[in-house]
């Protein structure tokens, strides 16, 4: 039978664990991520770093929970999961704009989750092709909702998503690096919200009604 492990003891670990967790995304908004070694995490977190190891096993490992924490698709894959089965009798018309206005949300209040962000874009690594890839397969499953919509028409749903998504995060991405306006949209916050969230509403609505209005005119032919 397997000791019990105490209340307090694991209390304790939870504490520290988190306390690593945490001092990953102060180094990565502070300094930047190429400052990420075990010495500064530790020190940044006021504990041994053997316990980097005992609790992690290596550090890129405690760096990958960190980061998995942090991104947007990691982090929330059963929320959007959720709501894309909640909404999929509609192949995505209601819930696609919801899960991209959570997205800029998501970054522009995360200057950690922006940063990175620039990691992955700037530099080739193990763990940020995982993490790519991982957005890849439950993009796949949003498609495979999307998709039947879209057949027998010539709107490409997943180019037009792919030039939103791309915005979003250079949108989200230019406001926290420079303050000031992007094309000519001031930098207001919530006016600037606004004006995003409607144009992603009425690009996606555009591209909906013009599938449905092809599809139509197909079948009276």
């Amino acid at each position: 039978m397997a000791s019990k492990i105490p209340e307090g003891e694991f209390r304790n670990k939870e504490r520290t664990k988190m306390k690593l967790i945490q001092a990953v995304g102060d180094i990565i908004r502070t300094q930047g991520y190429t400052k990420l070694g075990v010495n500064r995490i530790a020190d940044t977190a006021g504990v041994s770093k053997k316990l980097i190891y005992r609790y992690f096993g290596t550090t890129d490992n405690l760096i990958e929970t960190y980061v998995k924490g942090k991104d947007y698709w990691m982090a929330f894959r059963e929320a959007i999961s959720e709501l894309a089965g909640r909404r999929g009798d509609d192949y995505g018309r209601g819930f696609m704009s919801t899960i991209l206005q959570n997205l800029y949300e998501h970054l522009s209040g995360s200057p950690e989750a922006q940063k990175i962000i620039l990691w992955e874009i700037s530099e080739k690594s193990r763990l940020m092709r995982e993490i790519s890839g991982g957005r890849e397969k439950l993009g796949a499953e949003l498609f495979a909702l999307v998709d039947p919509f879209f057949e027998e028409t010539d709107i490409d749903i997943r180019a037009i998503l792919a030039l939103l998504l791309g915005g979003v995060y250079y949108v989200a991405l230019h406001s926290n690096a420079t303050g000031g306006s992007f094309c000519e949209i001031g930098t207001e916050t919530e006016e600037r919200k606004k004006r995003l969230f409607k144009t992603l509403e009425d690009v996606l609505e555009w591209a909906y009604a013009e599938a449905a209005r092809q599809k139509k005119d197909s079948f009276r032919l």
